[in-house]
């Protein structure tokens, strides 16, 4: 009797955790750089550098993107001592002053946070070795050193619920501080004088007289006007005439330009108006607090019980998740600022470094390796119809046993959580492990990632051997990289308990003109043996029905140049194949080309069933 066995489900993602007999049909016991895609399982896109060839150094220390007053992004990063910032004009990047990363904070990780007030859209950034940096993201290659040990500290630190919260510190592993709840302390000038018509000037230069009193000063909200024509500001850095005149502000250094639409008059006063701040005065840079103190000053909390070095902090609700390397507090301030929590969560559950966690609307997904022998990624979630908050694994069906996540970074692209961790016998990151929320699926891709973040709709990663930045998960080819990859099955019996030989074998997919997928067979734990191939020009592929495949498996747009995506066409394969009598077979799918690859079915067809027997290999 013949029959048949047919796979079109593969949501399952990679089970290794138990034998790959046990594991279901469309499951992979062993993947590398394929995805789940639920109907499908399709090779992973590739990987496009963000501006010129880098040099030089060891990894990207930090990444993240400021967003100004009118919402247009900005990548800003970090590399040995260089700050930088992405120009999409150059498609390059500009350095950020001149090596503004002292020698002693090369290298370690960055926080970084956005602040948008009264006073401008702003992104802050530092580390325990360098103190919090402001920049104006209207002016990102303009900066100002905020640190002021009088006032604040050098450490990790978020900003959020209009104040910073700062942990890490060199003289202080375990304390968590936090800033004034920013009071808006600004100062208003008006009339201050910025030059005088000659009646045939029309562009005026020059610095506003607020940045010589202070370099930490910022300003805002300019105008200037020669008593005809008035130019206001955008709070993007743009100074708009009322007669058609241009300029722009420089709200860091305050120096500004501004040409008339009609030459101000021989002696005119030309006059500016503005506010500007200092943030180190109640302002988020400002830690100081009062004795006794008062509701909306800085603060500390101790949590110093043994649980090893804070490493981050997320939060959850009201509630800020402290998570350190052994243990992980809770905090809850009151809504008057003026009482709090501060308590135990878990022993035991704890993360390894800075970038270990990552809130989320369904809860803090985060590294676990407090127990080295069994690490685990966590979801720190509501229990089910309850308000209490568990944290549950969520990796169990991977082994991470030969994993290591001391330079962990984890980070949300869409369903996608994704775990960038090295093998243990790598010095650094050289894997991300994604897990996919729709299915709760976990692969594993060859990318080295120090840092995440996502970027005009797009997934970008800091590299952590050089200090280059690539767009990833875009694209059909990559920069400097191969992508080797496999996808193998369960060890399967077709749900057929007898020996039996198969004649035929389908696979079905969609796949680029330029592509090859190999299918290999191991028979009752036998040696890969090639059964065949497609290629992406065969006959058996409907070259009428092409369909077209975004660069980027989510996302808006293609940044750094680049194609905007490939056409695939729908293939059905079939092999005629001879087997000997066998118990069990394992399948390997390998894509060999370039450009896009999916398999969407498989097929073993006529089946021939030989009785309830063992294989050869096995008889005595």
């Amino acid at each position: 009797m013949k029959t048949e066995r047919i796979i079109r489900n593969f949501k399952h993602g990679i089970i290794d955790a138990i034998e790959d007999i046990s594991i279901p049909d469309g499951a992979a016991s062993a993947s590398l750089n394929w995805l789940t895609m639920g109907d499908k399982i399709e090779v992973r896109r590739g990987m496009r550098r963000l501006g010129s060839v880098s040099s030089g150094y060891n990894r990207v220390s930090g990444l993240w993107v400021g967003e100004k007053a009118d919402g247009t992004e900005v990548l800003f990063a970090v590399r040995g001592t260089k700050a930088i910032y992405f120009d999409t004009v150059t498609e390059d990047w500009i350095e950020i002053g001149t090596n503004i990363i002292p020698a002693v904070a090369v290298d370690i990780d960055v926080s970084a946070g956005n602040y948008a007030s009264l006073a401008g859209a702003q992104t802050w950034f530092g580390n325990e070795k360098l103190g919090p940096i402001k920049i104006m993201v209207a002016n990102p290659g303009s900066y100002a050193s905020q640190y002021l040990s009088t006032k604040n500290f050098k450490g990790r630190f978020k900003i959020k619920q209009n104040r910073m919260v700062m942990w890490g510190l060199d003289t202080d592993k375990t304390g968590l501080y936090g800033s004034y709840i920013d009071a808006a302390s600004y100062t208003t000038v008006t009339a201050e004088s910025v030059g005088t018509g000659n009646g045939t000037q029309v562009t005026f230069t020059g610095t506003l007289a607020f940045k010589a009193g202070g370099a930490r000063r910022t300003c805002f909200a300019v105008s200037i006007t020669d008593g005809v024509e008035t130019f206001t500001d955008d709070f993007n850095g743009v100074l708009t005439g009322s007669a058609g005149g241009t300029g722009t502000i420089n709200y860091m250094s305050g120096a500004f330009s501004v040409t008339f639409a009609v030459a101000p008059l021989n002696l005119a006063a030309l006059t500016a108006g503005y506010q500007w701040e200092d943030s180190t005065n109640n302002g988020i840079a400002d830690f100081t607090k009062s004795a006794p103190r008062t509701a909306g000053q800085g603060f500390v909390f101790r949590q110093d019980d043994g649980g090893g070095a804070q490493q981050a902090v997320e939060s959850f609700g009201s509630e800020e998740y402290c998570f350190h390397e052994k243990k992980t507090w809770v905090l809850e301030l009151t809504a008057d600022d003026t009482d709090a929590t501060n308590d135990i969560y878990r022993e035991k559950i704890g993360v390894p470094n800075l970038r270990a966690a990552i809130a989320t609307e369904e809860g803090i997904y985060h590294m676990d390796d407090t127990d080295p022998e069994d690490p685990k990624f966590r979801l720190l979630r509501y229990a089910q119809n309850s308000s209490v908050k568990i944290s549950t694994p969520i990796s169990g069906n991977l082994d991470l046993t030969d994993y290591r996540f001391d330079q962990g970074a984890v980070a949300e692209f869409g369903n996608y959580i994704l775990f960038a961790c090295r093998r243990a016998d790598s010095a650094s990151n050289d894997r991300v492990i994604v897990y996919d929320r729709v299915w709760n699926s976990l692969d594993v891709l060859e990318y080295s990632v120090s840092c995440f973040a996502v970027y005009a709709g797009t997934l970008v990663a800091g590299d952590s051997t050089t200090g280059d930045v690539y767009e990833i998960l875009s694209g059909f080819d990559d920069d400097d990289f191969d992508i080797v990859n496999s996808w193998e099955g369960n060890l399967s019996n077709h749900d057929i308990e007898e020996l039996k030989k198969t004649k035929r074998f389908v696979f079905e997919g969609l796949m680029s003109v330029d592509q090859e997928i190999q299918v290999y067979a191991a028979f009752d734990r036998g040696a890969y043996v090639l059964l065949g191939s497609a290629v992406g020009d065969g006959s058996y592929v409907d070259r009428g029905s092409g369909v077209l495949i975004g660069s980027s498996v989510i996302g808006s747009e293609v940044i750094g140049g680049g194609s905007d995506g490939t056409t695939a066409y729908p293939f059905t394969r079939e092999l005629r194949i001879r087997t000997g009598k066998y118990d069990r077979v394992k399948i390997k799918i390998k894509a060999v080309g370039s450009g896009y690859a999916a398999i969407t079915t498989l097929k073993f067809r006529d089946i021939l069933r030989y009785g309830q027997k063992l294989a050869s290999k096995y008889r005595t």
